[in-house]
């Protein structure tokens, strides 16, 4: 049930409440006041009644008191006047059985305790008043019993009139205020939480546009400038909290932008740091092309210089020296070009945070995280000493490292990064040690025999050229530190790196160690 249908129920059942309770309070006054007025007319009109009848009994002029009380009867037919002398006989003629049984046991017993007295008969809902005055004489003595029974009908109709009053006025206040108070609702507080819920559907589809001035689909339909007066003055809660909302939706409509520019620049800076990790394996592969090629083009160069020198050769045979003299030549100044382009800079050793080149690698893979669906977790210990290092190629360990555990971990993995110092439990800090731990497929051990090979890959298809983790391994024993792997199939892997301390005399093995 939509609120404003609820306010609506609570705000009508609440006016009808009050409208019934006072309807009915309004009713007992009136009924109260009806039976005063009425016993005040009985009491002057016994009063007066009373007064004549004793003169007439002391006068013996029994006669006139049937003709005064006929005559009262005649024009107040609902009116019953009987006199009861001393002996108990009624006259003009005895109350009929016209009138109930516990009605007239009622009154036989107000007869018989010869006292001035008034009742109401039924006492809920009085149908008649009956009044009984004692008739004495000038001395004081007993002459009989003065007894009034009026009917009530005019007053029952005055009531009745009252009830059919307040029913129908309670049916036109149902009828007036519930749709007023619906309109008021559906103005106030259902077309802006209507709004409200636009709003949020337009967001959850990624739509951070000014929700719309009125809601579409609303059942009453006022004009459509009268509608839009009514949202636009909005100042109370409602109002505040529809402007709160827009807010809110533009905060978020920048923080998505600024969030979409953070990501294209963070994968600018990663795909510059492979592309400088490729430049890096092209500078070692270059360097061991120039080592291994120099010596034999050195000697092709020399044994075709030797035979341009020989005179004694035919002409074609001291022309193609010339040839491959000449083509050595270039082979030698294309390797000696490629080594100048991709020469790698030395390490930069400063005093660093280890924790700090690490962070920054992780908060650029954060976004390829999550849009994988795994959990990349970063555990540091505190109060780590500051180690001699280079903070570039720290940086170049996590990203090759990283990014293979995210290539090998599927949606709901977790990958847990830890720096803490090695040993572990010792007072003295020898190295720091870091662990990329992952939960993904796991490699088998022929690939950890040839895991830091360089052309070594198991991701071909993807683009791997299997020079990550060589590379990985050169700036880890530029460090004079140690980097081994552990896998099982279907386990996961872990690459644990260990970085000796400045002042460290201990010479960690620098080879690369793979189990299973």
């Amino acid at each position: 049930m939509r609120i404003s249908t609820k306010l609506t129920l609570a705000l009508t059942s609440i006016g009808l409440l009050i409208f019934i309770s006072y309807g009915l309070y309004h009713l007992s006054i009136e009924q109260r006041d009806l039976s005063r007025v009425i016993s005040l007319q009985t009491k002057l009109l016994g009063k007066g009644l009373q007064i004549a009848v004793e003169n007439a009994m002391r006068d013996k002029q029994l006669a006139d008191i049937t003709e005064l009380l006929n005559g009262l009867e005649q024009i107040e037919p609902e009116l019953k006047v009987r006199v009861y002398d001393a002996q108990g006989k009624a006259f003009p003629d005895a109350i009929g059985n016209s009138y109930p049984s516990d009605f007239q046991e009622r009154l036989h017993a107000a007869l018989k305790d010869d006292e001035d007295d008034q009742f109401f008969y039924p006492e809920e809902t009085p149908e008649y008043i009956t009044r009984l005055l004692p008739l004495q004489n000038t001395k004081g003595e007993r002459l009989g019993v003065l007894v009034f029974v009026r009917a009530l009908h005019e007053m029952r109709r005055d009531l009745d009139v009252t009830r059919r009053n307040l029913a129908i006025s309670t049916l036109t206040f149902i009828v007036i205020a519930a749709p007023l108070c619906t309109l008021i609702c559906l103005i106030y507080i259902g077309w802006p939480l209507q709004r409200l819920t636009d709003g949020m559907k337009q967001i959850r589809d990624g739509n951070f546009s000014p929700l719309p001035l009125i809601p579409k689909g609303h059942k009453f339909r006022l004009s459509r400038q009268a509608a839009q007066l009514s949202f636009i003055k909005h100042q109370d809660e409602i109002g505040v909290l529809l402007k709160t909302f827009n807010t809110m939706a533009a905060e978020l409509a920048t923080a998505r932008q600024n969030l979409k520019e953070e990501a294209q620049s963070r994968s600018q800076v990663q795909a510059a740091l492979q592309e400088a990790d490729k430049l890096i394996t092209i500078g070692q592969l270059s360097a061991g092309l120039a080592h291994e090629i120099g010596s034999p083009l050195q000697v092709l160069k020399g044994r075709a210089e030797y035979l341009m020198l020989c005179a004694s050769q035919p002409e074609e045979i001291i022309r193609h020296a010339r040839i491959l003299a000449s083509q050595t030549e270039r082979i030698t100044r294309i390797v000696q070009q490629l080594l100048k382009f991709t020469q790698r800079r030395p390490p930069r050793f400063t005093r660093i945070d280890l924790r700090d080149p690490v962070n920054a690698v992780l908060n650029l893979l954060e976004y390829e995280a999550y849009k994988k669906q795994v959990e990349l977790s970063y555990e540091a210990a505190t109060d780590l000493p500051p180690i001699l290092a280079d903070s570039d190629g720290i940086q170049q360990i996590v990203l090759n490292l990283v990014t293979n555990a995210l290539a090998a971990t599927g949606a709901g993995g977790r990958i847990v990064v830890a720096v803490e110092p090695y040993p572990a439990r010792s007072e003295t800090i020898e190295a720091i040690q870091l662990t990329v731990r992952d939960d993904g497929y796991g490699m088998s051990e022929e690939t950890l025999k040839h895991l830091f090979d360089p052309f070594f890959t198991t991701r071909q298809e993807q683009g791997g050229v299997g020079l990550g983790l060589a590379a990985a391994r050169s700036i880890v024993i530029a460090h004079r530190g140690s980097i081994k792997a552990e896998s099982a199939l279907g386990q996961g892997s872990t690459f644990t790196i260990i970085l000796p301390m400045e002042n460290s005399d201990h010479d960690f093995d620098q080879s690369s160690n793979a189990k299973k």
